[in-house]
């Protein structure tokens, strides 16, 4: 397994402290459990010296020093599975907060699991405030041009609705990334949200071994996806969503099965492949904190 997070000093130091050391230990901790190279890159870094060896982090000789840049934005994670079989076969993240959506948001399942992702890493806010101050919302308003075409709202941007009621719809990671770096802005923190959307499950659960909780788009009950309904944004994007559309936290793996912080049925166990499944289904979405 092989990670190279490019970003911002303040960044690094961020994920850095969520690892729980710092500075090199933290490199060469990631080291020991999967092989991790991590990078970063400033104005007076050159490409080739982006890069740790392995070897090099094991023996504690690698430079681990990293300057300030005027952004602290993330600007390319990679994560190479090229090295897989350093993975542990299983994992569950300790402690994860656990915090269920109902009764005060009953379609609020996407910033729920956002909540508990903050709160396992400090952050004493609550699911309510989330969603009322941080998550942007919008009314749901879809229409049918003359040719049949449907056009409506950015779900991926937006909360359609109001997660405080039933008539709630869902929200994508662009709604969810919004609301968690303006809490973390707001609490004076150096973690940002990263949008994986896209990437494997191996990759997935790689970062669950090194205790980052994965904030995921499943299905309710993980059972595969109902019929979706869909139209075309103003800016030409598709987006759909369906009735059983859910949001989660994936905390732990095994050959079998995966751990779910699922914001209705608490921390359990669904099978590893459906999960699979499923996220597939959700078109691979999912966010980090770092």
């Amino acid at each position: 397994m092989k990670i190279i997070l490019r970003a911002g000093g303040g960044v690094l130091a961020g994920m850095l402290a969520a690892s729980s050391v710092t500075g090199c230990a933290a490199v060469n901790s990631a080291v020991g459990l999967a092989e991790s190279i991590i990078g970063t890159e400033t104005e007076e870094t050159s490409e080739e010296n982006l890069e740790w060896t392995a070897e090099e982090m094991s023996e504690g000789t690698a430079d681990c020093s990293y300057g300030e840049t005027d952004s602290p934005e993330i600007l390319e994670l990679y994560l190479d599975d090229s090295s897989s079989e350093a993975i542990p076969s299983s994992y569950v993240i300790e402690d994860f907060p656990e915090i269920f959506q109902n009764p005060e948001l009953p379609t609020g399942c996407e910033i729920t699991a956002l909540t508990m992702a903050l709160n396992y890493y400090g952050y004493d806010v609550d699911k309510t405030t989330m969603a009322a101050v941080y998550l942007p919302t919008e009314d749901y308003e879809v229409y049918e041009s003359v040719s049949g075409v449907k056009y409506g709202n950015d779900l991926n941007e937006y909360f359609l609705g109001d997660p405080f009621t039933e008539e709630g719809y869902v929200c994508g990671t662009e709604a969810i990334i919004t609301a968690a770096d303006a809490y973390l802005a707001d609490a004076g923190s150096s973690l940002t949200a990263v949008d994986l959307t896209g990437e494997d499950p191996e990759t997935l659960y790689s970062l669950v071994s090194m205790d980052i909780p994965v904030v995921v788009w499943v299905t309710i009950n993980m059972e595969d996806r109902y019929e979706t309904e869909g139209w075309y944004t103003s800016d030409g994007e598709y987006v759909e969503w369906s009735n059983n559309d859910h949001g989660a936290v994936l905390i732990g793996y095994d050959e079998d099965f995966v751990v779910i912080a699922d914001p209705i049925a608490g921390i359990v166990g669904y099978d590893r492949e459906q999960f699979e499944s499923v996220y597939e289904q959700r078109g691979e979405k999912s966010v980090i904190l770092v």
